[in-house]
């Protein structure tokens, strides 16, 4: 008889504990995996790709107005930064200085609408800029961010002209310059960003000499557009 009550009395046992363990498990929340915090501290970063150049135009006492233009060209650049980290709730904060190359080669000149024959020349940008970027804080390895630059540029019309007229412009200036960033980026490793990224730059009022026919002077604007990829390290 007492050998039938301890095994009754060690089953009852068994379903109150499994019981007690159920009810425990419907109360349990897992505790989700804390969304990432990014990091501040320094980088360097390195970006090329293509440039397209919005038409420019000058104006000649020989030839009057001459519109240009151009072929599809490349930019080159590279930045120090610092990245402040995540300061702006689920945004983080960088501060750049940049120094980058654009450069496109003529495709046409016309005149009145009518293409001059023999086109050659090229027109660049070297500038130096200061740029403030936000990324947005996403929980995974991708990283969206914006943002913008203020600068300076030399903008330089490299030998433009004619196999029949010779060279008409080739004359350069420094100016203002401002820029507009977009771009996405992913973390291949802790200190490693892959970057993709959509640029327009603005260099306004260029001014120019003409190189023969009396020295006419006129301005123009440096606008382009460009597609980029390159690279972001921590140190």
């Amino acid at each position: 008889m007492i050998k039938k009550f301890r095994t009754m009395a060690l089953a009852a046992s068994s379903i109150l504990m499994m019981g007690a363990a159920v009810q425990a498990a419907d109360l349990y929340t897992p505790i989700p995996d804390p969304v990432p915090v990014y990091t501040g501290g320094w980088y360097f970063s390195a970006f090329g790709g293509a440039n397209w150049l919005d038409n420019t135009s000058f104006d000649t006492n020989a030839f009057g107005i001459i519109d240009n233009s151009y072929d599809t060209g490349f930019v080159v650049g590279g930045a120090i930064g610092y990245d402040l980290g995540q300061t702006m709730g689920p945004f983080g904060v960088r501060l750049e200085a940049e120094f980058s190359y654009r450069n496109n080669d003529v495709d046409d000149h016309s005149v009145g609408g009518a293409i001059l024959p023999n086109s050659f020349g090229s027109t660049s940008a070297m500038a130096g800029m200061g740029n403030v970027l936000f990324d947005l804080n996403t929980g995974s390895p991708f990283t969206i961010y914006g943002g913008g630059g203020l600068g300076v540029a030399n903008v330089e019309f490299d030998g433009h002209g004619t196999n029949a007229a010779g060279t008409v412009m080739n004359d350069d200036d420094t100016v203002f310059a401002w820029q507009a960033i977009a771009g996405v980026g992913y973390e291949i490793a802790p200190s490693w960003v892959i970057d993709v990224q959509y640029r327009y730059f603005n260099a306004g009022d260029v001014s120019l000499t003409e190189t023969i026919g009396g020295g006419n002077s006129s301005s123009t604007d440096y606008e382009s557009h460009s597609v980029l990829a390159g690279f972001r390290v921590k140190f």
